[in-house]
């Protein structure tokens, strides 16, 4: 079975956010769950950040000698595709055209609709020579890749008779919504631009109608697939989104490389059995924020990208509470300019419980959310989430709002249960600095008066499969239902 994916990101060459993390995992998941009978792959833009990344990690791309020629109405943009291959990895084909990915970042621009409609195409209209062979499935993640699906399913069909489409929503409040005055240039027919597929209010909807002409659409967790169909969450599509089948298929992560045994970024290891060098990475992070070593007052841990959606303005809100707590916290990312500074500020006015770093650092990212004693998670929505199954993976606590997959992964009992190692967490129903300050004080005070139940949760977690082979398996069987 071939199976392509098409994204507008691959961790670790492009990558702002979780949807990077999933497109560089899953393919190489599915390649070990097929068992020699699956040949998955993966097309994105071939970045100027991608190319930064691959001189730093000393690799090269080949040449593949495929070119795509794609018709943007007044012109006609060549797309040249380079192969990367790498020991026990799905192969990634970059998508080269410098004047519309070779720029200092991957979004925010305002051609942006125009620069992903030439990706999709020149994937679909190359596929089989990239695949050696048509695909079986093409995998679009997110609006970027979306207009894959109405492609395969309208003027591309005769190119691919058998492929079948999946497209997964990652973020369903990104949507790629332009003029419809592009869509002669997309390459699809004027008779899908309507009220069930790409018309949204006189504009076009490359996420609507992806949606509407995919064979399937997945969500990245069972709760999220429910609650993007509710007026709540569903942003402005629940009611469209009511009328079609979505499944709800759970993230996993790369186990290896949150791996505390072997983690090379941590300055001690430790297992589920063995936690005493978890206090050790819990010192090296004291010692990196500047901190003496107080037992009893817990460390709390955020590692995010800093926006309203994260929830993070609450946890902004309560630094004035943490000596009372009493508690500390370390905070990394970046994003809106008001919550940078709200952290900046808060690490300047309460030194000895706030640090904040501005920055997109995957090393240090590691040595706090495996040094913290708790990572705080409190997004007003979250498909999926991946820092509260990294934090588990470590040994760390999750705090989160009880929403997407925040709620399908992180198990809130009460707190007897949670001594007895029955749960992995805490969580809270309310988005608000009041729900978030409750299970603050919750973990804290089991944190201070009962040490046994606090490793009880931390082993509980550590104990969960949160391995790609479990959701790997979930995705084939979907791809094989779809191609009989």
């Amino acid at each position: 079975m071939r199976i392509l994916h098409v994204s507008s990101e691959c961790a670790p060459f492009a990558k702002s956010g979780g949807l990077g993390d999933v497109v560089g995992a899953l393919p190489d998941a599915l390649c070990r769950a097929g068992h020699g009978k699956v040949q998955a792959a993966t097309a994105i833009p071939y970045y100027r950040a991608v190319k930064l990344a691959l001189a730093k990690q000393g690799l090269t791309p080949e040449d593949t000698g495929v070119i795509a020629d794609v018709n943007l109405g007044a012109v006609t943009a060549r797309v040249r595709f380079l192969r990367l291959d790498r020991p026990k990895r799905a192969p990634i084909f970059f998508a080269a055209n410098d004047a519309a990915f070779d720029r200092d970042g991957l979004y925010g621009y305002e051609d942006d609709a125009l620069r992903f409609i030439l990706l999709c195409k020149a994937v679909v209209g190359v596929a089989s020579k990239l695949m050696g062979g048509p695909p079986d499935v093409l995998h679009a993640h997110d609006w970027h890749a979306a207009l894959v699906p109405g492609l395969v399913a309208t003027n591309a069909r005769s190119l691919l008779p058998r492929t079948r489409t999946v497209l997964t929503l990652h973020n369903l409040a990104y949507q790629g919504i332009c003029a419809k005055d592009l869509l002669p240039i997309t390459g699809l027919p004027w008779d899908v631009f309507h009220l069930d597929a790409f018309e949204w209010y006189d504009h076009m909807n490359l996420l609507k109608g992806g949606i509407a002409l995919a064979d399937a659409v997945t969500t990245v967790s069972p709760t999220y697939a429910r609650e993007l169909q509710t007026p709540e969450f569903g942003a402005k599509l629940d009611g469209f989104l009511r009328q079609r089948k979505v499944f709800g298929i759970l993230n996993g992560v790369d186990t290896e490389e949150w791996n505390p045994a072997r983690d090379p970024h941590l300055n001690a290891h430790y297992d589920v059995d063995h936690l005493e060098g978890k206090r050790l990475v819990r010192a090296d992070l004291l010692r990196t924020c500047d901190w003496p070593e107080l037992p009893d007052v817990p460390v709390f841990g955020v590692v995010s990208r800093m926006t309203a959606q994260k929830g993070l303005d609450l946890v902004a809100s309560l630094a004035s509470e943490l000596h009372g707590l009493p508690a500390r916290l370390v905070v990394l990312g970046t994003g809106e300019p008001g919550l940078e500074q709200a952290f900046q500020l808060a690490a300047r006015h309460y030194t000895w419980n706030v640090r904040t770093q501005i920055a997109f650092d995957g090393p240090l990212s590691h040595r706090i959310i495996a040094g913290c004693d708790a990572l705080l998670v409190p997004s007003r929505f979250e498909p999926c989430g991946l820092t509260q199954m990294y934090a588990m993976r470590c040994g760390t606590v999750p705090v989160v709002h009880a929403t997407g997959g925040l709620a399908d992964t992180v198990d809130d009992p009460g707190d007897a249960a949670l001594a007895r190692g029955e749960g992995t967490g805490f969580a809270f129903d309310h988005p608000t600095a009041v729900g978030l300050r409750w299970a603050m004080g919750r973990a804290v005070r089991m944190y201070r008066t009962q040490p046994e139940g606090w490793r009880a949760i931390q082993r509980a977690g550590m104990r969960r499969d949160w391995s790609w082979s479990r959701s790997a398996g979930h995705y084939l069987n979907l791809y094989q239902a779809l191609c009989r």
